[in-house]
């Protein structure tokens, strides 16, 4: 049975790592050439493309795992490792590959859809959102661990969709430095988070 506070650690870990906050400049970026009725479309199309690569490894990443021979504790690790890399560079309000993004998102801008490249996939459900999904399989499994982190996939990935939806309001009421801050919030709770992963496998390791 999981409580309410293994429930409230799923949803803040998915949160922080798919960063609703720190993606909007991304999505305004890449939207400023559309109606706002266009925007609206690209922001439920992009968080439903993020879902279903999310749901994907919900149900196939242990199974991939297994395929390759990795064990749990090795993944925990190397998870782990993935997230704080994540992580670190948020605390500095740079999100992971923003900086080798920059070319593709101005070449996206010049495209009509965006949704799926990268607003999507890499920004939405990237190697960080995909390791933390399949991490958290591992520490909760059964249908109940899936379950629970499905509806938490949803729910993030809803609250995106909202924010993309009123981006430009929120970024004229915080303005950047709001939005640097909450993500520097989301980076120090992923570089805790990916610490207690690399832990709990190094644990596991050697009780094996």
């Amino acid at each position: 049975m999981i409580g309410k506070e293994q429930v409230l650690t799923i949803f803040i870990a998915l949160f922080a790592i798919i960063d609703p906050f720190g993606n909007i400049p991304v999505f305004l970026a890449l939207t400023e050439r559309m109606d706002i009725s266009r925007k609206k479309q690209v922001a439920i199309k992009s968080c439903f493309y993020a879902f279903l690569v999310l749901l994907l490894f919900l149900f196939l990443g242990r199974w991939i795992l297994n395929y390759f021979g990795i064990s749990v504790p090795a993944f925990q690790v190397g998870g782990g490792v993935i997230i704080f890399l994540a992580g670190l560079p948020m605390l500095f309000a740079r999100p992971l590959g923003m900086r080798s993004l920059d070319s593709e998102i101005a070449e996206c801008s010049e495209r009509e859809e965006v949704s799926l490249v990268p607003l999507a996939v890499p920004m939405l459900a990237g190697p960080g959102a995909i390791t933390t999904v399949v991490v958290l399989t591992d520490r909760y499994p059964g249908l109940e661990g899936k379950m629970v982190i499905l509806g938490a996939v949803f729910l993030v990935l809803t609250f995106t969709a909202l924010l993309f939806w009123y981006a430009e309001r929120i970024l004229r009421g915080i303005g950047q430095t709001g939005l640097n801050f909450l993500t520097r919030i989301m980076g120090l709770i992923l570089v805790i988070l990916a610490v207690q992963y690399i832990l709990s496998g190094i644990k596991a390791f050697f009780q094996t």
